[in-house]
Order: structure tokens, then C-alpha cells, then sequence
């Protein structure tokens, strides 16, 4: 993999130029995602503000001459790499928490960052957790000064994420929906933080959660109990009473746990 390209497109920066508030914005926006996603790569520990840890950096090279394409390096300086991956490692690592902060998953992933992905799922949504923030940043110009900002590899000219109106949608919006109950599959949990992932079915995909404070006392000891069995490879469904969180679209964002009982329970 290549170095990074961040291309704005449409709007002012198809006549060449852009609003310098909202561009700069955005560009920060952007940048401080990938610090945040760099401090993770070097030392497999998720943290939200400065100082961060200066063995991974991105750094700027450059704009393309007659276009607002910024070119974007990745360099490490010295010492060893928690996660142990390589700089097409990194790029991927960013590519799958930078897809996921907008409800997207990539359709592929290098072995080592899939490893990540399936036995530190929980720092992976934590580490998306923490990036949020700067990607709404990351969208200020989107809608206003440009159509879309696309991050692409630029050797393979493939498009890493892009940043749209349906993204800037997605990530701007919170919306409260009503409570729900269906039967799924737990595919990680975080005992300490009460957090993890649960498989649904029908949307073909894994969604994260919390456990309510107020969850019912066995919701844990059922959760851990489906842990158990997806890890042992004999998964079996827990059926939870959870609230939505979704997207303006509909699109559900993530869940809150109220209750989680072992489907074949007879108090169903």
C-alpha cells in the first residue's frame, strides 16, 4: 500500500479552491483520527487526548499542484510496535475503525488487523469511540465548501473511505429509537467496561452495546455464558431487551442492554 491521498471534490474545490475555515477543519479533523488511530498501532492502548505517543506520526507530504489532493505518509520512528503490525498494517487498521466510526465495514482486511478485529474487538470499538468525535469534524466542509472528501490509497487509487453527506448524516445523528427484544449471538464483551458485540442476523453483522447500569443482575452471567459458547464454536443464541440507537436513516448505530436471558429459558 501506497501513501495516503485526501481529495476534496465537488463544490468550491472543483473551482479550485475552498473555504479556508472549513477545509483547514476538516484536514484536522482527519489528522487527529489518524494520530489517535497511530497512538493505538504503537501501544495497543486507546487514548483520547495528548500526549500521545510519538512512535507511529502521519505526516503530511504535500499537495498535489492544481488540485486539492494532500498526500498523507505514515512513518515509524524508532522502537517497537505493540500491535506489531507493519505500515500497510496501520493503513488497514485506519481503514477499518475509520469505515467503521461511519457504519461502514471494509470488505477485507490484512490477517493481522482481522486478528485485531476478532480478539480485541472491544479496544477496536473503543478506539472508534474515541475517533468520533474528530470525524465530525472531519465532515465540517462536506456539504458546504466541498461534495465528499475520498481518502485513497495512492498506489492502488482503491478508495480507503469517503466522507458524504450520507456520512456526515450518519455520524452527526443520535436518535433514541424504541426498545426492542431479539435473539443473538455475543461475539465479544468487555466484563469490566460492560461493553461488546452482538451478532444480528437479520442485519448480517455485528453491533456494539452496552450493558444498562440498571440491567437485570443475570444480563452479565448470560452474556459471559454466550461469550463462552461462540469462543467453544457451539454459539447459541441470548435473547436481550435493549434499546436502539440509530442513525437519521434508520440505520441502527448501537444498543443498550436492558435484559439478557438464555433463549431457551423457560421464563421467555
Amino acid at each position: 500500500m501506497g501513501d495516503l491521498i485526501i481529495s476534496f471534490r465537488g463544490y468550491d474545490a472543483d473551482d479550485g479552491h475552498l473555504d479556508a475555515f472549513a477545509g483547514i477543519e476538516s484536514a484536522a479533523g482527519i489528522a487527529r483520527a489518524l494520530t489517535l488511530i497511530g497512538h493505538y498501532a504503537a501501544t495497543g492502548v486507546v487514548r483520547h487526548r495528548y500526549p500521545f505517543d510519538p512512535t507511529v506520526r502521519f505526516f503530511l507530504e504535500g499537495t498535489e499542484e492544481g488540485s486539492f489532493n494532500w498526500r498523507i505518509a505514515v512513518a515509524t520512528v524508532g522502537g517497537p510496535i505493540a500491535l506489531g503490525l507493519a505500515t500497510n498494517g496501520i493503513y488497514d487498521l485506519a481503514k477499518l475503525a475509520l469505515g467503521r466510526a461511519i457504519g461502514e465495514e471494509p470488505a477485507s482486511l490484512t490477517p493481522e488487523v482481522a486478528e485485531i478485529n476478532r480478539h480485541r474487538s472491544g479496544d477496536v470499538d473503543a478506539l472508534v469511540e474515541a475517533i468520533e468525535p474528530a470525524l465530525k469534524k472531519a465532515h465540517y466542509g462536506v456539504g458546504e465548501t466541498a461534495k465528499e472528501i475520498v481518502i485513497t490509497d495512492s498506489s492502488t487509487k482503491t478508495v480507503v473511505v469517503k466522507f458524504n453527506q450520507t456520512s456526515k448524516d450518519y455520524i452527526l445523528s443520535n436518535v433514541e429509537s424504541d426498545d426492542d427484544v431479539q435473539d443473538v449471538s455475543v461475539s465479544a464483551l468487555n466484563v469490566n467496561d460492560r461493553t461488546g458485540r452482538v451478532y444480528f442476523l437479520d442485519l448480517r453483522r455485528t453491533i456494539p452495546f452496552k450493558v444498562s447500569r440498571d440491567a437485570d443482575p443475570k444480563t452479565m452471567l448470560a452474556l459471559s455464558a454466550a461469550l463462552n459458547r461462540y469462543a467453544n464454536k457451539n454459539p447459541a443464541p441470548v435473547q436481550i431487551s435493549f434499546s436502539r440507537i440509530e442513525a437519521a436513516d434508520g440505520r441502527l448505530k448501537r444498543i443498550v442492554i436492558l435484559r439478557a436471558v438464555e433463549a431457551s429459558d423457560d421464563d421467555l
